[in-house]
């Protein structure tokens, strides 16, 4: 299930030119050569549309729709990689799912799905190898740790995509190579939406925010914050914002430990959730506002204070 390294160093740009081939070569049309897709799109509920994520109450609000990018962006440590994971767990019900994670083992972010597939902080070996024979040829690994070149990159989601994936997660941009340079990340993220289109998948980025100059972690981003330059905003489809609620984890641990709360630490239990997914930017639906979560045992998360956490079918 991992993608071989030598299959995507072998990857060129005449690749890349032949890929987007597919969709240059017809690019002056007439109504006709797109018409049944246009009377399809006039029947499609862009509420449905694509993948949805754990949680029904955000169905008709936000999903991975195909031929997209999205953005994940938050301060380093406030969970992007681990809601993200629950997001792509979730999707392998429907669709392959290939995942570049250049600074977390492939053994650990497996393990990690596995823990929020049962909301279980301590998987037994029984529930591992049921997820092993659920997880193969649903899910795709590219196991490489450490930074990549950008034709790297694109050659690790064209061959995920080449086995049938159609959510591909790149975790993170800041191993890709062109995060120093403004003109360099724009024309790779022109790539990376070039790929979307050109084999119709979703591509996901995780990316960092700039720290914040007032605040600390209890400073919540916007789409303002997002590293590098606004051009990366502007072209991605879909924007997401992670924000982890670092004091009221600090107050959850104070419970555990048997302290007593004053009445503010008490309001904040009451009336904040654990994190807050902020989707900032969806370019073809309307929803954009905040999604408040729970977090519960596994590192996986819930909707409202009262919900219940989430477990896979197949548990």
């Amino acid at each position: 299930m991992n993608i071989p390294r030598k299959e995507v160093e072998d990857f060129t740009d005449a690749d890349l030119r032949d890929i987007y081939a597919q969709v240059e070569d017809v690019d002056v049309v007439s109504i006709d050569a797109f018409q049944d897709e246009f009377l399809d799109r006039l029947e499609q509920n862009v509420h449905t549309t694509g993948v949805g994520f754990p949680w029904p109450q955000t169905h008709d609000k936000v999903r991975f729709r195909m031929g997209e990018v999205s953005l994940v962006a938050g301060v380093n440590g406030h969970k992007k990689s681990t809601v993200l994971s629950q997001l792509l767990l979730w999707a392998t019900q429907e669709v392959k799912v290939g995942l570049a994670s250049f600074e977390m083992d492939i053994a650990d972010t497996a393990k990690l799905m596995a823990k929020q597939a049962a909301a279980v902080d301590v998987p037994a070996r029984q529930l591992g190898e049921r997820f092993v024979q659920y997880i193969q040829d649903r899910f795709y690994w590219y196991r490489v740790l450490g930074g990549v070149t950008p034709i790297q990159c694109l050659g690790a989601v064209v061959a995920m995509a080449r086995r049938g994936c159609k959510i591909i997660a790149l975790d993170n941009l800041q191993f890709t190579g062109v995060t120093e340079d403004a003109e360099r990340e724009r024309l790779f993220f022109n790539q990376l939406i070039g790929l979307a289109s050109a084999m119709q998948i979703h591509i996901c980025v995780v990316h960092h925010v700039r720290k914040p100059h007032t605040g600390g972690d209890e400073y919540v981003p916007t789409r303002f914050d997002v590293r590098g330059s606004s051009s990366l905003v502007d072209q991605v489809h879909l924007l997401m914002i992670v924000w982890h609620n670092k004091r009221r984890a600090r107050i959850k641990t104070k419970i555990e430990y048997g302290m007593t709360l004053d009445k503010r630490e008490q309001e904040v239990i009451e009336n904040e959730p654990d994190l807050k997914l902020i989707v900032a930017k969806q370019r073809k639906a309307p929803f954009e506002g905040t999604i408040q979560l729970y977090e519960s045992k596994g590192q996986a998360f819930h909707f409202g204070k009262h919900g219940k956490p989430i477990r896979m079918d197949w548990i």
